[in-house]
């Protein structure tokens, strides 16, 4: 728009004057440019759009049981006509979007490297995430102006930029700056303005994109082993973004208590319960469930991992005496998606609320951070590239530093228990965990002992190992199991070129896993809704075609409405088409 410019003249002694100039358009209560450090804290909180998303990832990776989006997602469905699962979508393109590129424009003009670097690391996980969970994505015209379409590119291009930019954040990082952050403090809500810190987050995401595509190409996993080792030296480097929770939802953790979005509508699902507590069961030719499989990868039924306690809700009385928890005490129940919920996360029978949640606990609790990545997974990603390299020792080293690096993440989030009691005196409901931290750590050291971990003899070392436990340590906020899960094609029979086929893989009726005894079997025990076992016999929407999802559809009011004939251009299944989520992802198809 044309500016207007009202010219004012004041005139004064002896003939002389001043002439300024004023800009109308310009406001100064609402400014349209700020200083890039001032960006930075709204464009670091969007992230809470992860964890919109976790509600139909978060079923569909069988980390959640439930109603809802589990109904819907979990059965790898989607909502007609729905933004649902298209959040994070709206945070990299609306919330993020130019606020980043600002960040890193201005921060390169002003002399701010450190500003410019962390908004490139930022926008390297946002981008990865991105085009992890949609496959095919708008980069290249994401932000051209005055475009009424966008066209799509592969997500194997979206894959090269993200790796592009976490290189690009590493060099501006270790740039001296031109100026001061009085503030960053305040607005660097993941590390306070540690260069250092975020330089190694800048390599993780390089870790998690090689991993990713790691059956594209086996050099990647020396790449993968490289950048993990430039990353995160201990828990003490784990991402988490801050909350304010000054009792406003918008500051608040979206799985917190004062938001109540999770209810009795989520929980956790049966097949982690089982995992978790040594009870994954073994189907017979028929498909019928008899006892227990021979070989538990976490845990058995004899050996308490304590991390159960802190997942899973309970609705158990906790003893009064801390040295009285141990295996038995605390009994959990898991919900397959599409079912009601008995017991909540937070372990009651009814939704959370102050009174009998305060805040909440754990990762479910309003002021808890929010875990972007870990020195566990990174751990995990390392021993996972190692292994599959060959090289067994190492891997297994790496595996260790992983498992005891999930433990010691899972502390910080750890509130003490504080009971409440009703009327008659009787506990009803606990406040914060139902396990002091002192006494977690004592059990967390016997199971780190134990022989699912340090004492795991290494000819029994498998992939499986990695693999369970890095989902566990991922549970239930880590979005990139999805892409583990899609990676190994959630364990089904594969067809001559390593892809899943219709008849070898899937029927319009059930799909078809491998054998929990088969050696290439990964995730033992996991079976997806439509698998023709006890428990596991609901069916794909007849659009699926027996497939089950390997992508998330867009978000519908960016790209449905106003992007549609972009859409449909994508191939070899159309955007617009109803089996478009089941499109096997780039990463996911072996060679290049």
């Amino acid at each position: 728009m044309k500016k207007i410019i009202i010219s004012l003249t004041i005139l004064l002694a002896l003939g002389t004057s001043c002439t300024k100039w004023l800009d109308v358009n310009k406001n100064v209560d609402a400014p349209d440019w700020v200083p890039p450090i001032l960006r930075l804290a709204p464009t670091i909180a969007a992230y809470e759009g992860i964890a919109y998303d976790l509600r139909a990832l978060a079923p569909m990776v069988q980390y959640f049981g439930g109603t809802g989006y589990a109904s819907v997602f979990g059965l790898h469905d989607y909502y007609s006509g729905s933004d649902a699962g298209g959040e994070t979508w709206r945070m990299v393109y609306w919330l993020q979007g130019m606020n980043i590129e600002n960040i890193i424009n201005d921060g390169r003009t002003r002399g701010e490297f450190k500003l410019a670097g962390i908004g490139l690391a930022i926008k390297a996980y946002s981008w990865h995430q991105l085009a992890s969970i949609h496959g095919d994505i708008p980069v290249k015209d994401a932000f051209v102006p005055g475009l009424l379409s966008h066209s799509y590119d592969t997500q194997e291009y979206a894959f090269k930029q993200v790796r592009s930019w976490a290189r690009q954040a590493i060099v501006e990082l270790a740039k001296a700056d031109a100026n001061q952050y009085p503030t960053i403090a305040t607005n660097d809500l993941i590390y306070k303005g540690d260069a250092a810190k975020w330089t190694k987050f800048a390599y993780a995401v390089l870790a998690r994109n090689y991993i990713a595509m790691s059956k594209k190409d086996v050099k990647y996993l020396d790449s993968a082993i490289a950048c993990a080792d430039l990353s995160f030296a201990s828990a003490a480097d784990d991402a988490s973004f801050r909350f304010d929770a000054t009792g406003i939802s918008n500051n608040t953790n979206f799985f917190g208590v004062l938001r109540t979005n999770l209810g009795i509508t989520y929980t956790q699902s049966d097949y982690m319960v089982q995992v978790m507590t040594g009870n994954v069961p073994n189907y017979n030719s028929a498909g019928a469930i008899e006892g227990l499989l021979p070989t538990q990868i976490i845990t058995d039924t004899a050996t308490l991992d304590p991390r159960t306690i802190v997942m899973f809700g309970s609705r158990d009385t906790m003893p009064a005496d801390q040295l009285n928890i141990k295996k038995g005490t605390y009994n959990f129940v898991g919900t397959r998606q599409g079912y009601s919920v008995s017991t909540s996360l937070y372990g009651l029978g009814t939704t959370a609320t102050a009174l009998n949640s305060g805040t909440g606990r754990w990762l479910f609790r309003d002021d808890a951070p929010w875990p972007l990545t870990t020195y566990a997974e990174i751990q995990f990603i390392k021993a996972e590239a190692l292994f599959l390299k060959g090289d067994k020792p190492n891997a297994f080293a790496a595996f260790k530093k992983a498992v005891a690096g999930h433990i010691e993440w899972m502390k910080t989030l750890m509130v003490a228990p504080t009971v409440v009691k009703g009327t008659n005196g009787k506990q009803t409901s606990v406040i914060g965990d139902k396990i002091t931290v002192g006494r977690f750590t004592t059990l967390a050291n016997e199971y780190l002992n134990s022989k699912f971990v340090n004492n795991l003899p290494l000819a029994d070392f498998s992939l499986s190992h990695i693999m369970m436990q890095k989902y566990v340590s991922m549970y239930p906020w880590g979005i990139d199991t999805w892409n583990d899960l899609r990676r190994y094609h959630y364990d089904l029979v594969l067809g001559p070129q390593g892809l899943p086929v219709t008849g070898t893989s899937w029927t319009t009726d059930y799909v078809i896993h491998k054998q929990n005894s088969a050696s290439d079997r990964v995730y033992k025990g996991f079976y997806l809704p439509a698998a023709d076992v006890q428990n596991r016999r609901v069916k794909f929407p007849s659009y699926n075609l027996g497939s089950p999802v390997y992508r998330l559809r867009p978000r519908y009011n960016s790209e449905y409405m106003w992007n549609l004939p972009s859409l449909k251009k994508l191939t070899p299944i159309a955007g617009d088409a109803q089996n478009y989520p089941t499109s096997i992802v780039w990463f996911a198809q072996p060679g290049i």
